[in-house]
């Protein structure tokens, strides 16, 4: 069966399962049930997904402050427990994500990417001493495409504020987050249990196959031809094959580690004490670490500061992911896995200003034009398509 008949098929399945919860939904009592959105809770179905380790500690009261909508449902949540639950210090400062309406469930499921985070927060995250929010429970409902990850409210517990996709980080900044991504490079590297997550080449198959990648990103790159450096003008179909090979290179000739899978700058965050923190785990996947090295750099960093600090970025990288178990190549090696890398980053902010009417809005167009500036420059002063023989 052809992808897009698949999933006409799921959307119907989905569409009938939303239309049914508006109606009737059995209130969620235990882990086994996953709920419609993140505040249709009750005090049961929090006990057995917050309480399990601690004997006698229960949920008698929650509240959400509020929340916002966007790919999924986020609500804040405050909990309070029972004399048992406070003893154990508990947490009571929550945050939900959840894919909670029709359009929602359909781009995170059609594309695979409902069950990232719930895997990195319940599988991954515990074994690495990175800044990140802790998690405390996920699941998904593999029919009607219902899914929840329940995790630490780092905007109440450390303090944290969300960085802007396209604010000027500084390069101890920088070096902070390639931290973050050499600890869980390390922690990973080579690892049998990440066979579960899908390769960069899967989310590319996914994606393409459900909506017109290739052509959206021939309108993205119209759309932004004023910051497009000339070089570059009129070469969709060439910067189309860097993404195919770059990604081919991440997958197939590259040790395999964790990935974050959507690395720019508007998924971190600095706490109250000025630590830099990755969020925003549903991506996940597994490949070479250039992936996440070469979208975060090249992203988040404005063409002058990157040209200034790239290889110097990069060398701090390597060290600590030697430090953390990973092993690093040379300076000279990196560089060149680093430039064949840049090609996926561009497609995606391409994809995201070339979106059909029928696609989310996912960013405003003056975040889409300046990182898409920021990348496909530096893909042409590093002679991107040199680096992969293209």
């Amino acid at each position: 069966m052809s992808k897009k008949l698949w999933l006409a098929g799921r959307a119907a399945t989905v569409g009938v399962h939303v239309a049914a919860e508006k109606i009737w939904t059995k209130a969620p009592r235990t882990a086994a049930d996953v709920p419609r959105n993140g505040v249709s809770l009750t005090p049961q179905w929090l006990t057995a997904v917050l309480c399990n380790d601690v004997p006698g500690a229960e949920v008698v009261s929650w509240h959400s402050p509020g929340g916002s909508s966007g790919t999924s449902e986020r609500a804040a949540l405050r909990v309070e427990y029972n004399a048992a639950g406070q003893a154990a210090g508990l947490p009571t400062e929550l945050f939900t994500k959840a894919s909670a309406s029709f359009t929602q469930r359909l781009l995170l499921g059609g594309a695979d990417v409902l069950g990232g985070e719930t895997s990195f927060f319940m599988a991954f995250r515990p074994e690495v001493e990175m800044e990140a929010p802790v998690g405390h429970w996920g699941a998904v409902d593999d029919r009607s495409w219902r899914s929840i990850i329940v995790l630490e409210d780092i905007a109440e517990s450390k303090g944290a504020t969300f960085v802007e996709p396209t604010a000027p980080l500084s390069r101890s900044q920088v070096e902070d987050v390639l931290r973050n991504m050499a600890a869980y490079h390390g922690a990973w590297w080579d690892r049998p249990e990440l066979k579960v997550l899908k390769t960069p080449t899967d989310h590319y198959d996914n994606v393409a196959q459900m909506l017109d990648f290739e052509g959206r990103c021939k309108v993205g790159m119209e759309r932004a031809r004023s910051v497009i450096p000339s070089r570059l003008i009129g070469q969709a179909d060439r910067m189309w094959r860097g993404t195919q090979e770059g990604l081919r290179v991440c997958t197939d000739d590259m040790p395999t580690t964790l990935l974050h899978g959507d690395p720019h700058a508007g998924q971190t965050y600095r706490t109250a004490s000025g630590a830099m923190g990755l969020t925003d785990w549903q991506a996940v996947m597994r490949g070479g670490w250039s992936y996440d090295v070469a979208y975060f750099i090249s992203s988040a960093c404005r063409p002058e500061d990157r040209r200034a600090w790239e290889r110097e970025l990069l060398a701090h990288y390597l060290e600590h992911l030697a430090l953390a178990g990973g092993v690093a190549p040379d300076l000279d090696e990196a560089m060149l896995r680093y430039r064949q890398s840049l090609f996926y980053p561009y497609s995606a902010w391409a994809f995201t200003i070339g979106r059909a009417w029928y696609q989310p809005k996912m960013q405003p167009d003056e975040i889409s034009l300046a990182i898409i500036e920021r990348i496909a420059t530096a893909i042409d002063d590093l002679d991107s398509f040199g680096a992969l023989g293209i």
